[in-house]
């Protein structure tokens, strides 16, 4: 019990020292880069994320974009090592920061599907990947946001007792326009593709789990939770 406290508080404290050291679309919750349910198992689940982010707007550098999403997601397993899921909810772009724009966004339908599998596994650690495309549009009334974000990663998953712990690289893709301004249309573009993060997976209930992770690129971060029932 003390290791498994001493870990939590290790995944916590990196967690917070992102906030502190990063310079920031909306990045969405990943999980543990691995298949988590058997062939023919269904889950749903509920995921929160918030990011800040620097883009490349038509040529030039944007920061401080904020962002939020609300979606649920249903999964299933397709086979023991392959898992495919769809998200639906509200996501949107609240500010879009140094743009020298007054910009307040709304909450508007969001959606995305991803695909998880696992490639090897070794007592308590396994290694898998994932693949996960998500589009968002906010508006305030004028200027209109449509955006697409793509995120490829792949690590390890070391499971204990009640509890897993996850990190790994990943490749960030943004995509989209901004319409409605005074400059026309303007298209959308990640400042920076690769990035990093790390998370822990918790067993709160028979065939459910909580989530928390943080993400890091060069011009972004997010904070995402979720929680999961598996049946």
């Amino acid at each position: 019990m003390e290791k498994r406290k001493r870990m939590l508080l290790l995944v916590v404290a990196l967690m917070v020292a992102g906030l502190w050291s990063s310079a920031a679309w909306a990045l969405r919750p990943m999980g543990p880069p691995m298949a988590g349910l058997e062939q023919g198992q269904y889950s749903v689940g509920f995921d929160f994320s918030y990011s800040k982010m620097d883009l490349d707007i038509d040529g030039g550098t944007v920061g401080d974009i904020e962002s939020s999403a609300y979606l649920a997601n249903l999964g299933y397993g397709i086979a023991d090592n392959w898992d495919a899921f769809i998200r639906l909810g509200l996501a949107g772009i609240t500010d879009i920061g140094e743009s020298g724009v007054d910009f307040e966004g709304d909450n508007q339908f969001a959606y995305g599907f991803g695909i998880k599998g696992t490639f090897a596994e070794n007592d308590a650690l396994t290694w898998g990947g994932l693949f996960q495309m998500d589009w968002t549009k906010s508006e305030d009334g004028i200027v209109e946001i449509d955006s697409y974000e793509i995120q490829i990663a792949a690590g390890p998953t070391y499971q204990m007792e009640g509890m897993s712990l996850f990190c790994g690289p990943f490749l960030h893709f943004v995509g989209g326009d901004v319409s409605n301004t005074p400059d026309g249309t303007l298209d959308i573009e990640q400042e920076s593709i690769f990035g990093g993060y790390v998370g822990a997976q918790f067993d709160i209930a028979e065939n459910a789990s909580w989530n928390i992770e943080y993400q890091l690129t060069g011009d972004a971060y997010a904070i995402c939770t979720g929680i999961e029932w598996r049946f």
